[in-house]
This record gives structure tokens, C-alpha cells and sequence, in this order.
């Protein structure tokens, strides 16, 4: 990486106490928040449905403020560069997101008595505090995420749908949306499916998803974050920078959801101890891909593609 890189990988003054606080806490403090609220969204009086938008936003308008504060890489930019692209992209994620989530809980709770035609494993722990099996629902989830993660980028076919979201060439928050709608439908539907296979209550599976888009929106920010000893179990944002990187390793790497359990035990997590030396460019993809800019163009990617990658 270049000095002009690495000057621009840290915005922390450690002579400012905000900066030096949100660069320290902020990464935990959002995880936490966001399971204490949506866990009284659970236990509490109001409905999971209204909690999970509000937390949403909320959330959302916090990691915009952050990648102000302290941004990552002052290169990469935040709400301010906003391009068209991104706009759109964001726009039709937000309502699809609230629209998902709102037929989620619909239908999950209008066919509860038909979710055992489904269930394969009958010993889920429903007497358990609610945190316990939230941590077991997305330990379950994680497993079967990493396979389809991992054969996205393996499988040529998977790969034409996933390759709009690694067209990215910077990690900012608004452009975590950039997914191919069928890609995020299949991701969001196959953690679903397994949380339903293995007994999990519906309320739990909400829990889950909504938890998981936020940390979703957290890990593609540009917000310098110092995660610690969570960086040891976690699937934090340095992980998904690495993930994110033009031919090397970390860009075969890194493919869990949350925890990074699994890229331990198959042998496919990276983070370098110093995270600074993590390259801000080039990310998202090689000169053999000739990617359009426009949305429309994008979307019409897995239909054109030998127009895409020339060594296809």
C-alpha cells in the first residue's frame, strides 16, 4: 500500500475525545444496542414489526454520522459523494428490506402450524432465555450462509448474480444495498429455511434477520472501527475490507455471515494483525470485467456476461 494510502486509512486524532471514543466503542456499542432493542421488541408491549423498522433507521442515520466522524478512508467518501447509482440502489433496498421483513413476520406467524412440515431436527430449546437462542439460530444460520457465500464466488453461475455486489470499488454504507435482488432473496430465504428446519420460533427468526442487516450495513461502512478481541470470533468490518480486495488472499476469504467460526474450521479466514496495512484500493474487481455504472445495466449483468468478462 502507498503512503498516501496509509494516510488515508485513519482519520483518528487521539487528541479528540469523541473521534477516539466512537473509534473504540462504537463498533460494540451498536451490536449491543441492537440486541437489547430488539430483544424488547420481543419481551416489550409494542409490536416486533414497528421496533425493527424504527431500529432500522435509527441505525441506519448513526453508521452515516460515523463514516463522518471517523471514516476509514477519507478517499472512499460517505454521504456526501453519493452517486446516482447509489441513491437507487439504497432506495429500492430500504423499501424491499421493510417489505421483506413485513411479509416475514406475516407469514411466519400466520403458518405457524405448518412449520413442523418443515422442521427436520425436534429438539430446539424454547424454554431458553431468548439471548441463548438467538446465539444458537445464528450459529446454525452462519453455517449454511458460509456454504452458499462460498459457492457464489466458486460457482460460475452463483457468481454472474454475486459479481454485482463485488463490483464495488469503495465500502461505504449506502452501497451495501449493491446486491442482486435474486442473490439477497436467496441469502435472506436459505437462512430463513434453516432456522424453520431446526425448530427455530418465528419471533427468534425476526430477531435474527434484522440483527443481521444491521450488521450487514456496519461491516460495508466506511467507519474506522476498532473491534479488538471481537475480530477473534466475530466476521468484523476489517474481515469484510479484506473480503472485499482485488486478487488477494483475503478476496477467497472471509465468507461467514457473522461469526467467523466456520472460515476457521474450512480454512478460509484472513485479517492481517495490522489492519492498517489492509489496502483502501483497488477493491471490487480485476481488469478482465468490463462493469457498466448505470443500475439497469447492472441488473442485466448475469444475462450479458460474456459482454462482461471477456475470459468468460
Amino acid at each position: 500500500m502507498t503512503e498516501e494510502a496509509i494516510g488515508q486509512t485513519s482519520s483518528v486524532t487521539w487528541s479528540d475525545p469523541l473521534r477516539a471514543f466512537a473509534h473504540r466503542y462504537s463498533y460494540v456499542g451498536v451490536l449491543l444496542t441492537s440486541i437489547l432493542v430488539l430483544w424488547w421488541g420481543i419481551e416489550g408491549p409494542y409490536a416486533i414489526e414497528w421496533v425493527a423498522a424504527s431500529l432500522q433507521i435509527a441505525m441506519i442515520l448513526l453508521i452515516l454520522g460515523l463514516e463522518i466522524l471517523i471514516p476509514f478512508a477519507k478517499s472512499w467518501g460517505d454521504i456526501r459523494n453519493l452517486t446516482r447509482a447509489d441513491a437507487i440502489y439504497f432506495l429500492l433496498a430500504a423499501p424491499l428490506d421493510q417489505l421483506q421483513i413485513f411479509l416475514l413476520i406475516t407469514l411466519l406467524a400466520s403458518t405457524q402450524q405448518y412449520h413442523h412440515y418443515v422442521q427436520v431436527f425436534d429438539f430446539w430449546p424454547s424454554g431458553a432465555p431468548v439471548l441463548l437462542q438467538l446465539l444458537l439460530a445464528t450459529l446454525i444460520v452462519d453455517f449454511f450462509k458460509y456454504w452458499y457465500h462460498r459457492w457464489t464466488h466458486t460457482v460460475h453461475l452463483l457468481w454472474r448474480y454475486h459479481s454485482v455486489h463485488h463490483c464495488l470499488d469503495r465500502l461505504e454504507m449506502l452501497r451495501a444495498s449493491y446486491f442482486f435482488p435474486l442473490d439477497i432473496f436467496v441469502t435472506v430465504g436459505l437462512g430463513t429455511l434453516s432456522m424453520l428446519m431446526f425448530g427455530v420460533p418465528y419471533k427468534i427468526i425476526i430477531f435474527h434477520n434484522v440483527f443481521a442487516g444491521i450488521t450487514g450495513l456496519l461491516n460495508h461502512s466506511n467507519v474506522d472501527l476498532r473491534c479488538g478481541v471481537l475480530d477473534v470470533i466475530l466476521n468484523s468490518p476489517g474481515h469484510h475490507r479484506a473480503h472485499h480486495e482485488v486478487d488477494l488472499r483475503g478476496c477467497d476469504s472471509n465468507y461467514g455471515s457473522f461469526f467467523n467460526f466456520a472460515d476457521r474450521i474450512f480454512g478460509t479466514r484472513y485479517l492481517p494483525e495490522d489492519q492498517s496495512t489492509l489496502r483502501v484500493e483497488p477493491l471490487g474487481l480485476d481488469e478482465s470485467y468490463d462493469f457498466p455504472d448505470t443500475v439497469l445495466k447492472q441488473l442485466a449483468v448475469p444475462f450479458r456476461w460474456r459482454r462482461i468478462h471477456r475470459e468468460a
